[in-house]
């Protein structure tokens, strides 16, 4: 009866020890979310320009798999009060042969566009034309015969389980890498439906407070992966969200992936990438009056 009695104190210690060890742990983990979720470089991606490969597997339809890349050039200025979708022009598609021709009037089309942006007035913005926040992570979508997805990286750090804070250093950086759970109870919309089924590791660089990389996994697939290379790790990831930091000192996305075909018992299968490079700092002046002398002069021989 003693030993009993001893051992009902010893783990009411030991709980009560426990639960006030996790209490400081938790408060730091909340204040580096609420510190990465503050957009810090807000407007940095004007007068840039790079390319976005977008890859997409049609499982359904055979197995094909087709790629498009594309051009993006942003303006010189831009109100950060007003919601922004950055002008993409195509110059490769797996499935469709594109012309020169074809090309170069989207790049017309672009520059007139960009340059009516760059003088348009910066008149106060319309609730409906205010950019949701965000915290300075691009939020991408995708559509296709009735599905809609979405990667939205701050609903996702408000509405999981965070735990397990790290410190680690690479290559001279200080890394901060935090464990997240599905959250059973929030809710989602639609495109977003697939948050409370993911597991995963947060990686944070902890003097720029900019994420590094999301890694999702399937329910109780984290474990197995967790201790293996970056590269065997986000193979097997359902979910993948990376960034790379840009020579001025930004961070950009430089990897989106969905691959929800792994695990088609727990999501709706689809497998996409969204890949980001050639970040350059650049600014595109328009000649309209050359170019429309180039259009005249290549004329001839379209007939």
């Amino acid at each position: 009866m003693k030993f009993r009695s001893l051992l009902f104190v010893v783990c009411i210690a030991f709980i009560l020890f426990a639960s006030v060890a996790v209490k400081p742990q938790d408060s730091e983990i909340e204040k580096i979310i609420s510190e990465v979720s503050v957009d810090t470089q807000k407007g940095a991606i004007f007068n840039y320009t790079y390319l976005m490969r977008f890859s997409f597997h049609r499982h359904k339809f055979g197995g094909r798999k087709f790629t498009r890349l594309y051009e993006a050039i942003l303006p010189s200025r831009y109100s950060v009060e007003r919601f922004f979708g950055h002008p993409l022009i195509l110059v490769e598609d797996s499935e469709n042969a594109l012309t020169d021709e074809q090309i170069r009037n989207t790049r017309q089309f672009v520059a007139e566009q960009l340059q009516k942006i760059e003088e348009a007035k910066d008149d106060k913005a319309a609730n409906n034309e205010r950019p949701a926040e965000d915290g300075g992570y691009w939020t991408v979508g995708f559509s296709s015969n009735g599905q809609r997805l979405k990667i939205d990286v701050l609903q996702l750090l408000k509405n999981v389980k965070l735990s397990n804070l790290q410190r680690t250093e690479l290559n001279g950086r200080k890394i901060i890498s935090i464990e997240f759970m599905p959250n059973t109870t929030a809710t989602f919309e639609k495109s977003l439906s697939y948050l409370p089924k993911i597991e995963g590791q947060i990686r944070i660089d902890e003097t720029d407070k900019r994420i590094i990389a999301i890694e999702g996994y399937a329910p109780g697939e984290f474990a197995k992966w967790k201790d293996k290379t970056d590269e065997e790790r986000r193979r097997e990831a359902v979910f993948l969200f990376q960034q790379a930091k840009v020579e001025e000192g930004f961070w950009f996305p430089q990897v989106v992936r969905l691959n929800f075909n792994k695990h088609p018992e727990i999501f709706e299968e689809v497998e996409l990438e969204f890949a980001f490079s050639n970040y350059k700092k650049s600014r595109v002046d328009i000649d309209f009056q050359e170019k429309q002398e180039q259009k005249t002069e290549a004329s001839p021989t379209k007939q």
